[in-house]
């Protein structure tokens, strides 16, 4: 008796194996708006390999949660437009051998903040924090977008194997370290949960719009950048040469497509193989330093005095929405080629309206760091 209970295990073992395909690479992808993508496809873009799947995170007319596609845009939900896993599931196939799938689930949330993906977020913090219209997207996911992605990934590890984690947030709030904190809390939370190696299951992170562009959230970069110091399995892929939509928060379609491409570069490179374009990726930041602040009164008003760690080539002080209100370049010693070696500096608040400010400076080693402060 004992012999066949073995024998029966065993066999529903195998059967369980033969149903994961280890060549089917799945990758789970979370973000905000530029995520959910908001480029108009074209008829091109409509052309798609059997070998590129979707899993559908939320209903829509022609699919049900749960259930996989062939990877045709829109991929976020019904409605969206073209993002940066379009192009990424393409570039993928086009460098692994045609016995190679490849998969996507897709959990994004138009202007989120990275909170919205924590385990402890609840019906309360939607219900207080959030406006109608994104609140109604984080319902297209149950109102928890975290449990739904964790619940598609479970149901997607039957099938295949979980290859890798795709990010494209931090508009919102990738101003400190904070945000840096929470994403490697996240990730973490992932691997636990879906009990998964760090080593095979590695974070790729997208820059946001940058400044060649006037990328709006351009200040969040420097932060984004430092990533892989606090991930030692994180990728930060270069938004350099990806061109934005109109309002320089979004990217086009050329700009998803070159972002989608430099994900799969990083994700080829973890798994060792050599792709197109060996410049497309950052495997590691420069390295962040300290910057802290104190606010005081004079006869003239309120003053800022922010003191960096590292001697100040470049400050910019940078309103919440993006827009420099000051710049701050520190001068020649004269006649010689050395700079000024400043550490710290003093600015009036008397005529800043805004309550948050991005501190962004940059070092005379061409290493950046940014803080925010809450006036």
């Amino acid at each position: 008796m004992k012999f066949l209970v073995t024998t029966i295990a065993l066999f529903c073992a195998t059967l369980t194996a033969q149903a994961q395909d280890p060549n089917f690479y799945i990758y789970l992808a979370i973000g905000q708006s530029n995520m959910v993508g908001q480029a108009q496809p074209t008829v091109e873009d409509s052309i798609v390999s059997e070998r590129f799947l979707n899993l559908t995170a939320s209903d829509c007319d022609t699919h049900t949660t749960g259930q996989w596609r062939k990877a045709v845009p829109p991929l976020a939900r019904q409605w969206t437009k073209l993002c940066p896993v379009d192009y990424f599931g393409r570039t993928m196939l086009q460098n692994l051998p045609s016995d190679k799938r490849v998969g996507s689930i897709i959990v994004a949330v138009d202007g989120c903040a990275i909170d919205v993906f924590h385990p402890d977020y609840d019906d309360a913090w939607v219900a207080k924090d959030l406006p109608d219209w994104q609140r109604n997207e984080v319902n297209c996911y149950g109102g928890k977008p975290l449990e739904r992605l964790l619940s598609l990934a479970r149901k997607a590890q039957a099938d295949g194997v979980i290859k890798g984690i795709l990010l494209h947030q931090g508009e919102t709030d990738a101003y400190s370290d904070t945000w840096l904190q929470k994403v490697k809390g996240l990730y973490e939370y992932l691997l636990r949960e879906l009990k998964l190696e760090a080593a095979d299951c590695p974070i790729i992170v997208g820059e946001t719009v940058d400044s060649t562009y006037n990328g709006v959230c351009a200040h969040a970069i420097p932060t984004i950048d430092r990533l892989p110091q606090r991930i030692p399995t994180g990728y930060v892929v270069s938004s350099k040469g990806c061109p934005p939509m109109d309002d320089n928060v979004h990217f086009s379609r050329e700009g998803y497509i070159t972002l989608g491409k430099r994900y799969a570069y990083a994700a080829l490179k973890h798994m060792g193989i050599k792709a197109n374009d060996e410049t497309s990726y950052v495997n590691t930041a420069a390295g962040q330093f300290a910057i802290s602040h104190k606010i005081w009164k004079n006869k003239q008003g309120k003053n800022l005095r922010i003191k960096s760690e590292k001697k100040i080539k470049k400050l910019d002080i940078v309103s919440y929405s993006g827009q420099t209100i000051y710049t701050y370049q520190t001068g020649m010693v004269p006649h010689t080629d050395q700079l000024l070696p400043v550490r710290d500096y003093n600015f009036k608040l008397k005529d800043i309206k805004d309550k948050v400010l991005i501190i962004v400076i940059e070092a005379q080693d061409g290493t950046k760091s940014t803080k925010k402060i809450e006036l």
